[in-house]
């Protein structure tokens, strides 16, 4: 069984008939019905019934049909596949997303691009602090996060910022919130720090109490739960607490030595030693482009 005796069959019936079929595949009519007639005496089967005008399929002839469709679709991905790799095409592609970015707005960007490479498997880790910049050395093509352990091996373009907020539930502590609240009081009270997901590189922190008692959690959403449930207080990026902010359900506390806000820029960064294909130069040059305008609609607004 060949490719182009598929083609052929599958012409015969999406056409209708051998003439119609062989004028679709560029070939002779004699030619179409060879490669039927060589199918079928192949696996000893017939595949239409040609006592009526038109070639109509057998009720065997359905099945192979079926299964013919599917080979031959599967057979198109593989020839786009390889053509994608000859032209040095990724054929897979990582990305890393800190998990203080702004993920929404972030994705829908990502997706305008990774669909067009509809043959290259994309995958997305999320990661804290210097996790980001680990994953980036390890196997990440592309990255989003802060500038925590950047260095001259990394390309970075700032496209964003994150505004961290200190919050609590309304009740946790007991003073009112406009007060500031000294370290000799925090001891009584627990901290929610994010664990950094760095393996090899030293572990970072910020804005952290010297109190005795915390919780250590691995992404904001658990934070942030933990905070709403009167556990603790800890700092969030305040995109992911707007409507807790509005309701009330954590407000902003003061807390001695550690900012109520504070502000960071967040970065497209790739690795210099690392061979960029051209997902990633699209990527990379795509996205400067779009964040680049963003920026500019802000400043005349």
């Amino acid at each position: 069984m060949t490719n182009e005796q598929l083609r052929a069959f599958l012409a015969v019936v999406e056409q209708g008939s051998f003439r119609k079929a062989a004028k679709t595949i560029f070939k002779t009519q004699a030619a179409v019905s060879s490669a039927i007639k060589s199918l079928e005496n192949e696996f000893n089967v017939e595949l239409f019934n040609r006592e009526e005008y038109r070639p109509k399929l057998t009720e065997a002839g359905e099945v192979f049909f079926h299964n013919a469709r599917l080979t031959m679709n599967q057979f198109k991905r593989l020839d786009k596949v390889g053509h994608q790799l000859a032209q040095g095409v990724e054929s897979r592609f990582n990305i890393v997303i800190s998990i203080a970015f702004p993920l929404a707005p972030l994705l829908e960007k990502i997706k305008v691009i990774s669909d067009q490479f509809p043959h290259t498997q994309f995958k997305v880790f999320t990661e804290s602090l210097n996790g980001v910049v680990e994953r980036i050395d390890d196997d990440a093509d592309l990255g989003f996060g802060p500038g925590l352990s950047l260095n001259t091996s990394h390309e970075r373009i700032p496209i964003s910022e994150v505004t961290f907020v200190n919050v609590a539930a309304p009740d946790y502590f007991k003073t009112a919130p406009e007060y500031m609240i000294s370290l000799e009081e925090l001891e009584d009270y627990s901290q929610i720090v994010i664990r950094d997901s760095a393996k090899q590189i030293e572990k970072a922190s910020f804005h952290t109490s010297p109190s005795r008692k915390s919780w250590s959690v691995n992404d904001f959403q658990t934070k942030k739960e933990l905070i709403l449930a009167g556990l603790g207080w800890g700092g969030i990026p305040q995109h992911l607490i707007e409507d807790e902010l509005v309701s009330g359900k954590l407000i902003p506390i003061n807390v001695e030595g550690i900012p109520k806000t504070s502000s960071g820029t967040l970065y497209m960064i790739r690795s210099r030693d690392h061979k960029h294909g051209p997902i990633s130069i699209q990527f990379w040059n795509e996205l400067s482009k779009v964040y680049s305008e963003a920026d500019v609609n802000s400043d005349e607004v």
